[in-house]
């Protein structure tokens, strides 16, 4: 219980969180550092995922406390790997921009054409 945390629920309570697991030992890396290393970018494949969970058995870890572990670490590097969503005047200003460039070169082609007879 080393860690005091502000809840999510209304209120602003504060709640102790209780550890995950136990100091590694033998050198083994913490649960929490064998998530991070299990993902391809912002994915974690089903086999990893699975894996994973069977890891947390071995050492005696609450599936529902490894599972939000897991949800919290993809939370945190979608966010790290998210693509900003365009905003709705650039993507007019872009599509105007390329209407009236194909206009110009149109109508200067047409001025060409009916030029030459």
């Amino acid at each position: 219980m080393s860690f005091v945390g502000r809840s999510g629920l209304g209120g602003g309570r504060f709640v102790k969180c209780r550890q995950i697991e136990k100091p590694p030992q033998h050198g083994e890396k913490p649960y929490a550092l064998l998530v991070e290393e299990a993902f391809d970018g912002p994915a974690l494949r089903l086999s990893k995922r699975l894996r994973l969970l069977e890891e947390a058995d071995l050492r005696k870890i609450r599936r529902g406390d490894a599972i939000d572990l897991i949800v919290a670490t993809q939370r945190c590097r979608e966010k790290t790997f998210a693509i900003k969503p365009r905003n709705p005047v650039s993507v007019f200003a872009r599509q105007y921009a390329v209407f009236v460039a194909a206009y110009i070169v149109l109508a200067m082609a047409w001025c060409i054409l009916i030029g030459t007879h």
